[in-house]
């Protein structure tokens, strides 16, 4: 093993200053206008990170990069990524919260405090031994929240599901709707999001993917997503794959609609309409009546 891992390592690039970086870059034909401001943005902006946002501009037969390209230009880009996942956070974090309640109440109130711990109440039995695993990890990394050790104490480690959700991650709230019973998942999605169980449980699947890019500082701009969202029937746009797929489908789980045109559209719009000569909306999948679709869009 020792011995793969040596020959493997022997194949990695060597590590460069932060001279020969823009060497590479200038190399490749990209432009720079202050070497000493792109040193200094490259000290704190990891190489490889950056140049990601690179990648729509690159000649794929010579690798060159477009003649019309700044060092300036591409951070502009970085720096619209970083504002965009600053406000997707502040909404995806209040649709987690409700989630979490919504989750908790309803399998409360029909299976009782602990009916979440009891395989029968869920489809698969294999899924939801993973499920507990992932719960009893999140317990011990979080054994030293006041809470988690209150029952730990007192209770012998068992948690009600209003208190157990509290360490619940949006993965695992989506793995343990995607495993409720076929009746639950049904009765949940007409109540609360007035939908059908599969839209939800893809809309979920979608939200999980876009909150964990945005936690860890991953790219949006020119990313193509994996899970695609399913769409209402009258959804009257063309599916991009890409960041404006999800964001439309999350309008459906934010029930606050002041909110969301208040605290969501309008920053949105501002900052699209800030960085419009940097950016090209088809990278993102953001067609021309985008702000119509997501202000107008069919939610009850």
């Amino acid at each position: 093993m020792c011995a793969e891992i040596t020959a493997t390592t022997q194949l990695l690039k060597s590590p460069k200053t932060f001279e020969e970086q823009i060497a590479i870059l200038r190399q490749h034909g990209l432009k720079f206008e202050d070497e000493n401001i792109a040193i200094d943005i490259l000290s704190k902006l990891n190489y490889y990170r950056f140049s990601a946002y690179l990648l729509p501009f690159k000649n794929i037969d010579n690798k060159q990069y477009k003649s019309d390209k700044t060092f300036t230009k591409i951070y502009e880009l970085y720096e619209f990524d970083r504002k965009l996942r600053g406000i997707l956070m502040s909404i995806t974090e209040p649709i987690e919260v409700l989630l979490k309640t919504k989750i908790a109440y309803f399998h409360a109130h029909k299976y009782g405090s602990a009916g979440y711990i009891k395989t029968e109440n869920f489809i698969s039995v294999e899924r939801h031994a993973r499920f507990m695993d992932e719960f009893r990890k999140a317990m011990r990394n979080n054994s030293k929240a006041l809470f988690v050790k209150h029952h730990i104490r007192n209770y012998d480690s068992q948690f009600p599901i209003w208190v157990a959700t509290e360490l619940f991650s949006l993965g695992m709230i989506s793995k343990f709707y995607a495993n409720m019973n076929a009746v639950d998942k049904k009765e949940f999605a007409k109540t609360i999001f007035f939908t059908g169980p599969d839209h939800l449980e893809s809309w979920l699947a979608c939200l999980t993917d876009l909150r964990n890019r945005c936690a860890h500082y991953m790219r949006l701009y020119f990313h193509k997503f994996i899970n695609f969202p399913k769409f209402p029937k009258d959804f009257s746009g063309t599916r991009s794959e890409r960041l404006f797929d999800i964001i439309y489908v999350l309008q459906y789980l934010y029930l606050d609609k002041n909110k969301w045109n208040n605290e969501f559209i309008i920053p949105l719009e501002a900052l699209l309409l800030e960085y419009n000569e940097a950016i090209d909306l088809n990278y993102i999948g953001f067609p021309k009546n985008w702000l119509h679709l997501l202000q107008n869009g069919n939610r009850k």
